[in-house]
This record gives structure tokens, sequence and C-alpha cells, in this order.
């Protein structure tokens, strides 16, 4: 049975990956009180990642550990570049299986989305350019990779603090007014639909690179009224404002999205609808 680690595991992706019939070892920087069953692993720490891979031997690893909050790599570059590039590379470095690495349509500079995976990349928050140094480093460490991008990851129910559209079931159901970006577009991935893609390119022994996303592009200020709409939340306390307004630390690339026909032509990959996958996430928590 193949044996596969999965850094940062207790993430909202992390926490999704069911990939039934393998042997998985799930890491974790801080273990909780209901995660005795991880291990703990600090990659920035490269005689603990050494160490943990020369005992456990694994044949694939899902990167997934990153530090993902825009603004605070935008405020904190070096701790970005240490965890997003240097620990990337303390993996590869010590590993010689299939090293998958997921990473973002934050490469892109949000000029002329959606993008394929042939197009120019040009990133302009230290997000976007420390996830595209980690690519560069699996192209360049790895003889057996695949790169996934991916954008807008969201989870419902899980409580996880970079799920969006946890926040605004969250906001909604406690009637907060929350303000909402009408200018950034992307075709979000349910963490469930970005897992099976995983445990897809896992199967076939993918390599390379592959863009993932749901089948429609729109603002996130429609994602959150659709997620209003399909939890019977207050729409109406959802202000519509523009970037600008927001004034964050991190420039955001703005009209984004990924273009997933590699994805449909190689494995027979049907985006799915953000809608339908609302209404899955819905009846998930509601068993």
């Amino acid at each position: 049975m193949k044996k596969i680690l999965i850094t940062g595991a207790f993430g909202q992706l992390g926490a999704s990956l069911q990939l039934n019939n393998y042997n998985i070892i799930r890491t974790n920087i801080i273990l909780q009180d209901d995660q005795e069953h991880f291990k703990v692993l600090d990659i920035t720490n490269e005689e603990q990642v050494n160490a943990l891979l020369e005992k456990e031997k694994p044949d694939v690893i899902i990167h997934l550990a990153a530090m993902t909050n825009v603004d605070g790599c935008e405020r904190n570059p070096n701790q970005a570049q240490l965890i997003n590039v240097l620990g990337t590379e303390n993996l590869l470095n010590h590993f010689t299986g299939k090293f998958i690495f997921v990473s973002s349509d934050y490469v892109f500079d949000g000029e002329d989305g959606p993008y394929t995976e042939d197009d120019d990349v040009n990133p302009i928050n230290v997000y976007g350019k420390t996830k595209l140094e980690g690519e560069a480093s699996v192209r360049k460490l790895s003889n057996d990779w695949v790169i996934l991008r991916t954008n807008i990851v969201w989870n419902i129910g899980g409580n996880f603090k970079a799920s969006f559209a946890d926040w605004v079931v969250d906001e909604l159901q406690s009637n907060r007014h929350i303000r909402i970006v009408t200018d950034q577009w992307n075709n979000p991935a349910w963490t469930v639909d970005l897992g099976n893609i995983i445990e897809t390119l896992i199967q076939h022994d993918a390599n390379g690179l592959y863009h993932h996303g749901s089948s429609r592009i729109i603002n996130r200020y429609d994602f959150a009224c659709m997620i209003a709409n399909v939890y019977e939340l207050n729409s109406s306390l959802i202000e519509p404002i523009t970037t600008k307004e927001l004034n964050q630390s991190a420039q955001r690339p703005l009209k984004c999205g990924l273009i997933t026909k590699k994805l449909e032509n190689d494995f027979n990959f049907t985006p799915s609808k953000t809608i339908s996958d609302i209404k899955a996430a819905k009846y998930q928590t509601e068993l």
C-alpha cells in the first residue's frame, strides 16, 4: 500500500483529504488534543524534516503547509520566504518520490484572466511571489512532481480561518454586516472537489502543471450572495465594495481564475458548478 505524507494536514484542504486505500501520514506544526494520530512537522526545521522522512519513507508527499495570509505575507516577507520557499526546499532536499505542490492563481497579475498553464506568470504580491518561487524549487529539485494551481479554496462547517465561505456563513448567521468586493474574479474551488482531483492525480501517476477550479468565473460578492441564498441567510447584510476601498497591505490580482482544459482532457475531469458545491457542503453540514 502506497504511503502518503501530507504537510499542513489540519488546514481546510488537508482535513478534507480522505485518500482511501493509502497509508496516510498526517503532519502539522503543532498538535491539538484531538490530533494524536498526527505527526509533528515544522517544515522550516530541516533536521526535523530529514528525521521524519527517514523514519516514514513516504512514496508521495502532498505539500499543503504554507503561509497563506496574503496581507500577513506582505507585512512579513521573510517569514513568507522561510515557510513557502525554504520549507518546500527542505522537503525536496530529502525526498525522491512523487511531490505534489498545491499553488495559487496569485502567481498571475490578474490583468487578463482566467489563465491557462501556458500563460505568463507575473505575481504582484509577496504571497504570489513566494508560491512561484516554491514552484521553481519543485521543478528544479524533484524529478517526479505535480504542481496543482487552484484558487479561492473554500470549505463550510470546519471553522477554518482561511475559508472565505465559512467566514461568510458565520458572519451572516450572527446577523453582522460584511463588505465584499465586486471586482475580484475567480472560479472558487471546494476542498472536497479539490481533494478528489488530488486523488485522481495520484491514481494516474500524473506529472506536470495543472490548473483546477469550478466551472464559472464569479466575483467575490456574487459568491457570497450565492452562499447566503443557499443557506437561507440575509444577503442584504452583504455590502458591495471595490478592492481599493479595503486598503489592504497586499495588492490583489483582480481578473484571475484558472482554465481547467488540461485536467479535463487528461483525466476526463468535469469542473463542478459552484452552486452545486455549496448545496453539497450545506447537506454535509446538516448530516
